[in-house]
């Protein structure tokens, strides 16, 4: 289920994409918004809710991603 995200969280994930378009060529969606989740852990915030947002603002900005497999979450 997706959900709208916190303005700060939503501020926080246009902020780490715009500083990982100047690292890499391609964005590694689902580890940008494990970066994000580890920020924001105290909201609860599915990982996939994080990046779909992710994915969506990076293309916006016409940058082009990838979805790399993560090793399974232990908080």
């Amino acid at each position: 289920m997706l959900i709208k995200l916190s303005e700060d969280m939503q501020r926080a994930v246009e902020m780490k994409v715009r500083s990982k378009i100047d690292e890499a060529p391609v964005l590694d969606v689902n580890a940008t918004a494990e970066e994000i989740r580890q920020v924001f852990v105290d909201q609860n915030v599915a990982l996939e809710d994080i990046a779909a947002s992710v994915a969506k603002f990076a293309t916006q900005c016409g940058h082009p991603v990838e979805f790399v497999a993560l090793a399974p979450q232990r908080d």
